[in-house]
């Protein structure tokens, strides 16, 4: 659906550029985040909340130690500017909303702690990323990167964002929604059933959604003549999944040296498969919120091209790691394959 939004909004952007001057985009992320708080399964959350040790690794890694990698993600040379900005953006987020949690039981990983971090990181990047986004831009700026060649052409100063009007405008179009999803889930019982047993439904209309805004911020950009190279877009891709397996690797290492899970590889090994999955991804959805805010500060032209990226950063990020999930299982069940049954 992704694909084909961005494909619509090639073919005609006037359509995107006529709903994005509408409330549309507001009401249709209003709705996805509202969706999203539905399907929040809290009490599954809630049974992971004794591996503390866990639980404060990942939320660091999430919110505080990957965003680190922004500034330098924002700083590389692609053209346009704004593909550098939908991965300084993207490396910001929170994980996945489903697709994390969704492999980690696909593995044999602790799916509670994988739900848990799902929920507290996406609820708490609305207070965080108000404060990450200024300062990456500031940094990358300084360094040369997104900012910094729009502050020379148009002998203004780098892009500047104030925290509070974003912290206000991610509460309403994220926070907001998603605690009155989940409030009516717990209220409601005959919801959470329904919610339950429909869950493919739902995530399908869901992403239905979410393609709603990339078509809409891409026409608009591309209506104002913005034009991305396939070889460009595929460096901004390929620079990606570079900082994904990045990632991968920190967290894998972080998980060893600091012994997640406990000592016992075995014993730990369902915690550990959790977090190098969940705390190595970043979200969409939440990226596309952002970028619908960010465009009075950086441009339609920007935000449009970022959109662009932050969509096949996405797709790419879920491609390898459906792949290295399915050879790490095969990995798994080899291990546990007694010698006899083997010959």
């Amino acid at each position: 659906m992704l694909l084909t939004a961005l494909a619509a909004a090639a073919v005609k952007p006037s359509w995107g550029q006529a709903a994005a001057a509408t409330s549309l985009q507001s009401a249709v992320t209003f709705a996805i985040f509202v969706l999203q708080g539905v399907m929040l399964r809290r009490g599954e959350a809630e049974k992971a909340l004794g591996a503390k040790g866990a639980i404060l690794w990942g939320l660091a890694s999430i919110l505080v130690i990957t965003p680190l990698t922004a500034p330098l993600a924002g700083a590389l040379p692609l053209q346009p500017p704004g593909l550098a900005l939908g991965l300084l953006v993207f490396a910001c987020m929170p994980t996945t909303l489903s697709s994390g949690v969704a492999l980690t039981q696909v593995l044999g990983g602790n799916t509670a702690l994988a739900l848990l971090l799902t929920i507290a990181t996406n609820l708490a990047s609305v207070f965080t990323l108000p404060l990450l986004l200024p300062w990456a831009l500031k940094a990358t700026a300084a360094i040369g990167g997104f900012g910094a060649a729009t502050a020379t052409a148009s002998a203004a100063t780098a892009v500047r964002l104030d925290p509070v009007p974003l912290l206000v405008q991610l509460v309403q179009c994220i926070l907001a929604p998603t605690l009155l999803g989940a409030s009516a889930r717990g209220v409601f019982v005959g919801l959470r059933t329904w919610v339950d047993a429909n869950r493919r439904t739902l995530s399908v209309i869901s992403g239905a959604l979410l393609s709603l805004v990339p078509w809409m911020q891409v026409s608009k950009a591309m209506a104002q003549g913005l034009t991305v190279s396939p070889l460009a877009l595929a460096a901004a891709v390929a620079a990606s999944l570079g900082f994904h397996f990045v990632y991968l690797g920190l967290n894998t290492a972080a998980c060893g040296l600091l012994r997640l899970g406990g000592s016992d590889p075995v014993a730990s090994a369902p915690t550990r498969r959790a977090l190098v999955i969940v705390a190595s991804q970043k979200t969409l959805p939440v990226a596309m919120a952002v970028l619908g805010r960010l465009a009075p500060a950086v441009g339609a032209e920007a935000a449009g091209c970022a959109a662009v990226t932050a969509v096949f950063s996405h797709l790419a990020q879920t491609c390898v790691d459906f792949a290295l999930v399915s050879r790490w299982l095969k990995h798994i069940q080899q291990r546990q394959t007694p010698p006899a049954a083997a010959g």
